[in-house]
């Protein structure tokens, strides 16, 4: 999930290059919709977003029936956005900072889908 339609929709294009189907949220009503209709392995959640940011989007995820293991990566471009006190309470597993390079998403992957 990221507001920034081209870094999701660039980020979605890089895990299909890399074989695994995904799909892009622009905003964080969005992302929890499909969490809750998909219930992915794997969720990537910009922190700094409008309306809903990254850390209300998983807390909401994450108090979903079935959302417990999937595996959710909090991303930025900044790392002071991070409160890893609110983060480890939410359960963000991995934290990746802007720009994402393949070998790291295929790292998440590879993670998330064992």
């Amino acid at each position: 999930m990221d507001d920034n339609v081209d870094a999701a929709d660039s980020l979605v294009a890089l895990l299909g290059a890399l074989g695994f189907d995904a799909c892009a949220a622009y905003d964080g009503r969005r992302a929890v919709e499909l969490a809750a209709s998909l219930r992915p392995r794997l969720i990537i959640l910009d922190i700094q977003m409008p309306d809903m940011d990254g850390f209300e989007t998983a807390a909401c995820i994450r108090g979903a029936e079935g959302q417990q293991r999937t595996c959710l990566v909090a991303l930025t471009g900044d790392l002071h956005d991070l409160d890893p006190v609110l983060a480890d309470c939410i359960g963000f597993d991995e934290f990746i900072l802007k720009p994402v390079t393949g070998r790291r998403l295929r790292q998440l992957a590879s993670v998330a889908y064992r």
